[in-house]
């Protein structure tokens, strides 16, 4: 008797929840919107491989303006940050000195003249003498060393004008490059000496793009390879090829050098900070168009129509943006079919249909 009445209450608490469970999927089933939107199927496809790293313009070509000559600087004619050319003269040194030993050579040179002609004189009016035993050996000896030596201070006096001479091509110094003034070491009345650097230059022909990349990396990355390197103060990708791959890393940060040449563009300057994008293979990857993106509490996904053309929404990690779309890195399934148009208004459960089905982002 009790187990009949036990059966009976399974029963219609049974029948209740049922005709409840019913009552509520009725409700929500008058609560659906229909909609007519377009969908996309995923699709998996090839995708380049990224590698981004951050550096430096910087001049391939650094040169110090120094004399060879000993004196002081008369005059400056470029300071830091101006643009110089090839063959432009830079520096002018005080040439006091200079002429002076140039006029110091010519009078030594004239004297030297005068002794030679008297030497010569000598020579031929004791050669006479000689001949006629008036004079003796020794004398005639004597004469001719005279005039030897005469001969020798003359060329001695040619040698020194010439070297004097030579010292006016370094009095002015020119600009064996076209560049930039980067440092100026000395002003105008100082002291110039051999090898002591007046100014330096670096050359805006040959600019490089130092860049650093992990060891990890460094494998992947070959000479002669194209890549586009962003510079930030042009706001523009400048064309450029790996020139050197530096096999010695550093042994604190684990990185290796990189100089990536730059073609010539105007206004690319030493310093310039820049971005470049290392393309080191291809991968598969799902990519989706960006306009299916729909923000819901903070996070970023997609409504995905299910089989009964039901719309839900799914939270997707994203990935790197690219001219086809967004990558997705997890949350969809090949062949799954997503709203094409994100829609804000879209709830949970909502109906799709009569969605054209596209296979292409840019369809």
């Amino acid at each position: 008797m009790h187990r009949a009445v036990v059966y009976i209450c399974i029963a219609v608490f049974t029948l209740a929840g049922c005709q409840e469970s019913e009552v509520v999927k009725s409700i929500s089933q008058k609560n659906q919107k229909v909609w007519n939107l377009n969908s996309w199927s995923v699709q998996s496809t090839q995708m380049p491989i990224n590698y981004k790293s951050i550096g430096t313009v910087v001049s391939d070509q650094r040169i110090d303006v120094s004399s060879r000559a000993t004196g002081y600087i008369k005059n400056i004619f470029a300071l830091e940050g101006d643009k110089v050319f090839k063959g432009q003269v830079l520096i002018a040194l005080d040439d006091a000195d200079v002429e002076g030993a140039i006029l110091q050579a010519e009078a030594s040179i004239n004297t030297a003249k005068l002794a030679v002609h008297d030497a010569d004189i000598d020579v031929e009016r004791y050669k006479d003498l000689f001949k006629k035993g008036s004079v003796s050996e020794n004398i005639m000896r004597k004469t001719q060393l005279f005039r030897d030596r005469a001969n020798d201070a003359l060329d001695t006096a040619k040698t020194t004008l010439s070297i004097a001479q030579s010292q006016r091509q370094y009095i002015k110094m020119s600009s064996e490059v076209e560049g930039i003034v980067v440092e100026r070491h000395l002003r105008k009345g100082d002291l110039a000496t051999p090898g002591k650097p007046i100014l330096t230059i670096e050359s805006s022909q040959g600019l490089f793009f130092d860049t650093y990349v992990a060891e990890s990396q460094i494998s992947k990355i070959k000479k002669g390879a194209s890549v586009a390197v962003f510079i930030d103060a042009l706001n523009k990708k400048v064309d450029a090829i790996i020139a050197r791959v530096v096999p010695a890393g550093d042994s604190t940060t684990r990185r290796y050098k990189i100089k990536i040449a730059l073609s010539n563009d105007e206004g690319l300057l030493s310093g310039m900070f820049g971005r470049v994008n290392f393309i080191l293979g291809e991968k598969t990857a799902v990519i989706i168009p960006a306009s299916a993106l729909v923000e819901r509490g903070g996070l970023r996904g997609v409504f995905v129509i299910n089989d009964q053309q039901e719309a839900y929404f799914r939270w997707l990690n994203l990935g790197a943006e690219t001219k086809e779309g967004i990558e997705v890195r997890a949350g969809l399934v090949i062949n799954e079919k997503i709203i094409l148009q994100g829609n804000s208004q879209i709830r949970e459960g909502d109906i799709v249909k009569h969605s054209a089905i596209l296979e292409t982002v840019n369809e």
